[in-house]
């Protein structure tokens, strides 16, 4: 059995925030994730030779503590803007993207950090003061604490098929967290787009949202662009249907004023928090005599990559308290 002193559950970059801090500070600690990748929606996706940013597109800083980290990243080359502002929007923060990809985030935190890929977290049990973990592949790991950082829904529902006593009014808190889906569809063209620069154009149209030219963004050498579908048909239509997502590659084509010659598609359930928790990250075990138990992500404090990366800083800083 492994032990060490935390076990982060999720390795998108609010469970790599918290890694690093955690790491800094000399506290074991192990993350487990359950897909091929870390990063979480900082996703990319390569096929046909063109290479596609295929989750979050961009992000802002705003936060000090977040833009230190930003301004060391453009120092080394691993951020850049891609543009001062959208055009129509009301605020002037710069836009920010990974070099090469936006997952260059997460891989920059967790290059040290010890990370399990393709393990899901099968339950969850207390005992004599400690955490002990089953994973999928029947092995266990034995922590201090842990820090929870999936999409609450999953969080909650790995908490509850677990038998875990929280406080009711937290399990209320974790309940009223919502999120939006988003369909996205990575799209070979066949001559580069017409899309304006800086090739990011969002839409209030029937079915697309948002169309960014991948060429522009300077990640593909072919020509290439990520489409997501409207925000408000996500939870109301079955993207199963070919139909409807021909409809729309066609509309994508019209923006685009180029053919599209290959795609792959992709559902995010859990895009961006509807409803967040006012605070950077959830205290799960007050009010119990559980172990130290924390929940983080971007539902808690701020639906953005920014607000990701501050709430696993944050319930880092609740574990180093905690082994102070």
């Amino acid at each position: 059995m492994q032990h060490v002193d935390v076990l982060i559950i999720g390795a998108g970059l609010a469970g790599c925030s918290a890694g690093e801090s955690l790491l800094n500070h000399n506290i074991s600690t192990q993350i487990v994730e359950k897909s091929s990748s870390i990063g979480g929606r900082l996703a990319n996706k390569r096929f046909g030779g063109a290479c596609f940013d295929s989750g979050a597109q961009f992000f802002t800083a705003r936060d000090d503590q977040f833009k230190n980290f930003i301004n060391d990243c453009i120092n080394e080359g691993t951020v850049e803007e891609w543009y001062s502002h959208f055009p129509g929007s009301k605020d002037r923060y710069p836009r920010y993207r990974g070099i090469p990809l936006m997952n260059t985030l997460a891989k920059k935190l967790s290059k040290n950090l010890q990370i399990k890929l393709k393990k899901t977290v099968i339950r969850l049990t207390e005992k004599q003061g400690f955490w002990f973990t089953d994973l999928s592949d029947n092995t266990q790991i034995k922590s201090k604490a842990l820090i929870l950082t999936a999409p609450v829904p999953q969080t909650l529902d790995l908490i509850q098929k677990s038998n875990i006593q929280i406080d009711s009014s937290i399990s209320n808190i974790l309940a009223s967290i919502s999120y939006e889906s988003c369909f996205a569809i990575m799209a070979i063209l066949k001559d580069p787009s017409i899309l304006p620069p800086p090739g990011a154009v969002s839409f209030n149209g029937q079915l697309i949202n948002w169309i960014s030219d991948n060429q522009q963004k300077g990640i593909s050498k072919i020509p290439s662009v990520t489409i997501h579908a409207n925000l408000d048909l996500d939870e109301k239509i079955n993207f199963e249907d070919k139909t409807l997502e021909k409809s729309i590659l066609n509309e994508a084509e019209k923006h685009t004023g180029a053919k599209i010659i290959k795609y792959q598609s992709h559902f995010w359930r859990y895009s961006k928090p509807k409803t967040t928790y006012k605070q950077r990250c959830l205290v799960g075990n007050q009010k119990t005599s559980l172990p130290p138990l924390f929940i983080a992500g971007d539902a808690m404090g701020g639906p953005r990559v920014e607000g990701a990366f501050l709430s696993g800083r944050s319930a880092a800083e609740l574990v180093i308290k905690y082994f102070n």
